[in-house]
């Protein structure tokens, strides 16, 4: 082969080589003209702004929304539809527009619209003023416009449809209908809309029926309009604009005034809108705002594709369709001939024959086949109620047995009707008799929602499903409303050949046992909370005693108007809120009963009341309620005083926001075992005391935790969650019980049971405290440094001879060595070789003053006759001078 036999090889593979090369890229680019990518197939995405006049459920701008959501949603653009709502009939424009604008300027600072769409002249005109400050050089069309004067046409960038409703033909037909009638009412509202509607109307009124009389009846109320119209004379018809309006502090629709008009009267009544037929206008020439919005929308679309909005003319010409309601035609007599042959009827009567004979003979056909396949059925139906009867035969001596026993029992079909139950369910649920329940279904029974869900579907696993439940704990509410718990079992009701044909229940009411538990729960938790709120308080108590008598020396070295005094009383005022909330929680965890004595609860109500009084707003109502016999129980008042007052406060909280009632009742109780059973405590006579109000109420997801510790529902700034725990204690520290029944957005109740006293001697809490003449030898034994220093500063202050010792061993030695220098002993409880308890004990012929941070030193000082005064901290000058006084008294 020669060198040019190679060249011309080389030349053919390449051609070919490329043809192919060409024919493969050819190939390629129409692979992907047929299949595009995703990317390029998606819609390009347009921000088009909805400005309506008015407000969402006003019909007319309803209609013209709907219309233009139709034509953007069958557009070739991904339309992302803003729509804002100017409220203009609700509420005045004027005034709402600088807010408005205020609003949008802030709103769409960073959006940008491709185009604008305002309905109706209130939203044309914000737009034309504040069109270029917001949203600058963006087109806009508009709808629902009345009057092309209102349009600002020097304006770019702008076109649309005005809302010129044919008045002339409405009148037309009007005048033929009623050849007698010379004078038209218009009504109309004090809107811009309606101004220029109204103009609308005059002007047409001129043209095309000038020998017509025309009235303008402008924002009346109901009851004028009604008296009016009664007193129009017999040649007069009326005609209806669209508004809505308050008038003398109540809104207004047109729809509301044509009902009341066409329920007490028969002057024909015409319009020009399409969305107020039906409500008892003859009818008309009437304009569709679902037409209008479509227009408009069609020509935002022109604009969209590129068209210029300039470019565009404005539609001026009336649109509209005859429509006319048969039922008001019907009732003024007049004769369907005379209207336009094109006319739409609404309401108008069918005749099925007339309409369709295909469709008449296939009904027909079908109610002869539905007919027959009904007689099978009820044949079907006997056999099985035969069957049935056989089933309820057999379970007849079950009935019999079942009506003797406590459980609730009941059994159902298949289908979940009830076929019987014994008379501990009928009874439960508030059925008359057995008897009552055959055939219905658990909706018809059982009046608990919750309840019955759970029961139908569980019947339905056990039917269907094979399944069986056995000791399910359920909450209940039987028919009294009463709140319970039952322990359900369903198992299968099987027939003798073993085939599933229902289900049987059974149910334990297992209230008590469950409220039994939740006490002893309770409990167990106020117990270990108890324990440790009492350790803490007994050092929080060492802590603020120091603070409190370390201030009060303090105090006594600064001169008394100084800004020093001013924050040293600060420094007091804090500790002994401190010292408060210690108490507060010593209240809850170990109730103290130092201070019971015989007292009169009615008395401590009035004081509480007479407390919170002057506090409670004008809106909120007291109402008390006490028996005239003897409340008299052994108490601490202080501390019912507390109850009272914390209940109270809950209560003003419930009520504060939308006011209601507070009510304090006070009456004799016998409990009786079941009764005292639940709240766990002796049968017998008590003062119950019950609390209510008619606030928003307590939820019953929470309800089980109000009496906890720290649990609130409040503001931080408002509560502790110590309120209703301190009342807890406090009552089972009186031996007394507590419940609370509320329902949410109804009110609470909480009813305070305190075992009544047999002594009727009540002591007054103004017993004189009587100051020692005399200075007294004190020997004080403290084992904590700072009140060791503190605190026999503040007796040499008073005027007493004191000597302070830290070790109760050497305290001892010194009292029994010289005793004739000791008048009293101050001791301390908690200290390290002997308690104060012991330390009293063994000097029993020195009266003993026992201080203590821990409220178990009150019990462990009872036993011990020369303990003459149990103080506990945090405690002042004022609590030893009332110490020191009472043992003066004893002596």
């Amino acid at each position: 082969m020669t060198y040019q036999d190679v060249i011309k090889r080389y030349t053919m593979i390449t051609v070919q080589l490329s043809r192919r090369i060409q024919t493969l890229f050819l190939l390629v680019l129409l692979l992907l003209l047929f299949f595009p990518w995703p990317a390029l197939a998606q819609k390009l995405k347009k921000n088009v702004l909805y400005l309506n006049s008015y407000h969402d459920g006003y019909q007319w701008s309803d209609q013209v929304l709907e219309g233009v959501r139709k034509v953007l949603n069958q557009s070739d653009f991904k339309i992302d539809l803003q729509i804002e709502y100017l409220d203009a009939k609700k509420y005045n424009y004027e005034y709402i527009k600088p807010r408005l604008y205020t609003l949008y300027r802030e709103k769409f600072k960073d959006e940008k619209f491709d185009i604008i769409i305002v309905s109706d002249n209130d939203a044309l005109s914000f737009i034309q003023e504040f069109k270029e400050d917001l949203f600058g050089n963006v087109p806009v069309v508009f709808c629902g416009i009345n009057g092309i004067e209102t349009v600002d046409l020097s304006q770019k960038n702008i076109t649309g449809v005005i809302e010129n409703f044919d008045l002339a033909r409405t009148l037309k037909i009007a005048r033929k209908l009623h050849p007698d009638k010379k004078r038209m009412i218009v009504f109309g509202d004090d809107s811009v809309t309606g101004h220029a509607i109204a103009n609308q109307v005059e002007q047409q009124v001129r043209v095309s029926d000038p020998d017509l009389d025309v009235e303008i009846w402008v924002s009346l109320s109901l009851e004028e309009t009604k008296e009016r119209v009664k007193q129009l004379p017999d040649d007069t018809f009326l005609f209806f604009t669209p508004w809505y309006q308050t008038i003398k502090g109540r809104f207004y629709t047109t729809e509301e005034v044509m009902k009341e008009i066409y329920a007490h009267s028969s002057v024909p009544m015409y319009t020009a809108w399409e969305f107020l037929l039906g409500h008892g206008v003859v009818g008309g020439r009437l304009l569709s705002g679902s037409q209008h919005g479509e227009t408009a929308a069609r020509m935002a679309l022109r604009i969209l594709n590129g068209e210029p909005a300039d470019t565009i003319p404005i539609e001026l010409e009336p649109t509209g369709l005859y429509m006319f309601d048969y039922d008001v035609m019907k009732r003024l007599n007049i004769d369907q001939k005379l209207l336009p042959e094109d006319s739409i009827i609404i309401n108008s009567p069918t005749i099925f024959y007339e309409l369709s004979k295909e469709l008449f003979w296939t009904i027909m056909v079908s109610f002869l086949l539905l007919l027959t396949a009904l007689l099978s059925l009820l044949i079907a139906m006997t056999e099985r109620r035969k069957v049935e009867r056989k089933a309820l035969e057999q379970l007849s001596f079950l009935e019999t047995l079942m009506d003797t026993i406590p459980q609730l029992v009941s059994w159902k079909d298949g289908q979940g009707r009830y076929l019987g139950a014994n008379r501990s369910f009928t009874e439960f649920f508030g059925v008359e008799s057995p008897e009552k329940m055959v055939m219905n279904t658990a909706t018809d029974i059982i009046s608990d929602p919750d309840y019955c869900r759970w029961s139908m579907a569980t019947d339905y696993a056990v039917a269907n499903q094979h399944k069986a439940f056995r000791k399910v704990r359920r909450k209940i509410v039987d028919h009294n409303g009463v709140r319970g718990w039952l322990e359900v079992n369903k198992v299968p009701l099987l027939d003798q050949a073993g085939k599933i044909v229902g289900v049987l229940s059974t149910a334990e009411n297992i209230t008590k046992e469950q409220n039994l538990e939740k006490q002893l729960i309770q409990s167990q938790k106020m117990e270990a909370i108890g324990t440790l709120a009492g350790g803490i308080a007994h050092d929080f108590n060492n802590i603020l005693t120091s603070i409190i008598n370390s201030t009060e020396l303090a105090l006594g070295d600064v001169d008394p108007d100084s800004q020093t005094a001013k924050d040293l009383q600060r420094v007091l005022k804090a500790a002994r809120r401190g010292g408060r909330v210690v108490k507060q929680i010593l209240s809850f965890s170990r109730p103290s009963s130092e201070g019971f004595r015989p007292t009169d609860i009615s008395v401590v109500i009035q004081e509480v009341l007479s407390l919170i009084d002057a506090s409670l707003p004008a809106n909120i109502n007291v109402e008390v309620d006490v028996s005239h016999n003897s409340m008299i129980v052994d108490s601490d008042p202080t501390q019912i005083h507390q109850v009272i007052l914390n209940l109270c406060t809950n209560a003003f909280h419930a009520l504060r926001e939308k006011g209601g009632l507070l009510r304090i009742q006070l009456a004799d109780a016998v409990l009786d075992q079941e009764k005292s059973g639940v709240m766990n405590i002796p049968q017998g006579n008590y003062v119950k005391m019950t609390i209510s109000d008619t606030g928003h109420g307590i939820d019953a997801s929470i309800i089980d935790n109000i009496f906890d510790p720290f649990f609130s529902t409040k503001d931080i700034t408002e509560g502790t969650g110590l309120g209703l725990a301190v009342v807890h204690g406090i009552i089972k520290g009186h031996k007394g019980g507590i419940q609370v029944q509320s329902v949410s957005g109804e009110g609470t109740t909480f009813e305070i049971y305190l075992p009544k006293s047999g002594d009727t001697d009540i002591l007054s809490d103004q017993d004189a405290i009587s100051t020692p003449s005399e200075a007294l030898s004190i020997l004080f034994v403290e084992d904590d440094e700072d009140q060791l220093n503190s605190v026999p500063r503040i007796l040499r202050d008073m005027g007493h001879r004191v000597e302070a010792l830290r070790d109760p061993l050497v305290a001892l030695e010194r009292a029994l060595s010289e005793p004739r220098d000791i008048d009293i002993i101050i001791t301390d409880y908690d200290m390290p070789t002997m308690n104060g308890a012991q330390l009293a004990e063994k000097l029993e012929k020195f009266p003993v003053i026992l201080v203590s941070g821990r409220e178990d030193a009150i019990s462990a000082g009872k036993n011990h006759p020369n303990i003459i005064r149990i103080l506990i901290k945090p405690y002042d000058r004022h609590d030893l001078k009332k110490a020191l006084s009472a043992v003066h008294d004893k002596e």
